[in-house]
């Protein structure tokens, strides 16, 4: 994993519709031999990320830090699955010192097949939860298909894994690969400690690299879950060879958190957390903790949750239990959108210390009603949500909304 020989200092390359137009009317079986072939004339390394939640997150971290040191290709947001990779693969050429890509579990054997292809020297596992578990049955499932990242590590490779996540820290036990653990523990090789929260300054922490004394960051996220995906981008890249500073100013003073990832806008007093890509309910015990961290900042804590998909016959089960963890949480408002949420909405009001109000809504623009009637100054508002409901369309129109009631102010 060497840093010599780096081609274009800067670079983080991101490609367009306009770069795949040459391969997408070939026979699918085609298009992989053909990458399959393409890839070995590709002498970078590949670094490949996966888990239930954070990879997006983690990916873009780790791309801001790799361009200050060499060329990067990111490769596109569609490009998870087979054959998206392996199309966008035969566009790439050999001038880039690394590239990047997220590997989805959409099917059970979608990892295994996509890590063959990409032969990756490294390889980053965030973490192991509920997503997909309709298609997989099982979260055990959902592991051993991820865990075929590992398998598929070049010889030599390195696996960057979940100290704390009891399925990646199994997996790292049994790894032939080099395994660097992340975590909030010193047991882990990189590790984070004294996390403050700064409401809508961010966070700030210190991280250890194996146990040496620890050296402050602080960043424009919100959740713990963040702090995990920070630490995995720090840990990937040091074992890259990439100094702490390099690494401190690339995440202090150009990442933002992508779209629907947790990213907050700031409106004349209202604060919005945008979780809205495809939540599950892991990500939302985590993030409802993010919105708790607003208390001292905020009037009112209002959370939103739309309806979740791929829970397969858990999911009625599932989101009672959100329902009784939301119930013990000090938060104001509970907002909750979809037929399925009423379910929810029942386990919260059966619990007789709950203090919540909770409003069920059918759809985002029922609940984008109940905010334009309701909505203050001093709120702070986590909207919560999954494919099943367009929740991101909530962001947005909240925000416009806000924004058009409030025109000297912009969104941050």
């Amino acid at each position: 994993m060497s840093l010599s020989g780096v081609k274009n200092s800067g670079i983080c390359h991101h490609p367009n519709q306009h770069d795949k137009i040459v391969v997408t009317s070939l026979p699918i079986n085609h298009i992989v031999s053909q990458a399959e072939s393409h890839r070995l004339k590709l002498g970078f390394p590949f670094i490949a990320i996966t888990g239930s939640n954070g990879k997006t997150t983690t990916k873009a971290m780790l791309c801001q830090i790799l361009k200050r040191q060499g060329s990067v290709y990111d490769f596109s947001p569609p490009s998870d699955l087979v054959i998206p990779i392996a199309r966008e693969l035969l566009t790439i050429s050999n001038d880039y010192d690394w590239a990047l890509v997220k590997m989805g579990a959409a099917t059970p054997f979608e990892i295994k097949v996509a890590a063959k292809l990409i032969r990756p020297q490294m390889g980053i596992i965030t973490n192991i939860g509920e997503a997909h578990l309709e298609r997989h049955g099982s979260i055990e499932k959902i592991a051993a298909a991820k865990e075929e990242l590992l398998n598929a590590l070049c010889h030599g490779g390195v696996a960057i894994l979940n100290r704390d996540n009891e399925y990646t820290r199994r997996m790292g036990d049994a790894s032939s690969a080099a395994v660097v653990y992340f975590g909030l523990s010193p047991v882990a090789d990189y590790y984070a400690s004294e996390i403050e929260h700064k409401g809508p300054d961010g966070t700030r922490f210190l991280v250890h690299q194996r146990n040496a004394p620890g050296r402050p960051l602080r960043l424009p996220i919100y959740s713990l879950g963040d702090v995990y995906n920070a630490l995995a981008a720090y840990a990937a890249a040091s074992e890259l060879g990439i100094d702490h500073a390099v690494i401190t100013q690339a995440l202090e003073n150009e990442f933002v958190l992508p779209d629907g990832r947790g990213r907050m806008h700031t409106i004349d007093g209202l604060c919005i957390f945008d979780d809205t890509y495809d939540a599950t309910p892991q990500s939302l015990y985590k993030s409802s903790q993010s919105l708790l961290n607003f208390r001292n900042f905020s009037k009112r804590l209002i959370l939103v949750m739309g309806e979740m998909s791929e829970l397969g016959q858990q999911t009625l089960h599932m989101h009672a239990m959100m329902g009784h963890y939301l119930s013990a949480m000090p938060i104001d408002r509970v907002v909750l959108v979809g037929e399925i949420t009423k379910v929810t909405a029942e386990a919260i009001k059966a619990r007789s210390h709950a203090r919540h109000q909770v409003i069920v809504t059918t759809s985002p623009t029922e609940a984008l009603s109940w905010f334009k009637e309701n909505a203050q100054k001093g709120d702070t508002i986590l909207v919560e949500g999954s494919k099943t409901a367009d929740m991101s369309m909530l962001v947005k129109d909240l925000v416009r909304f806000w924004q058009e009631k409030c025109p000297a102010n912009q969104p941050v």
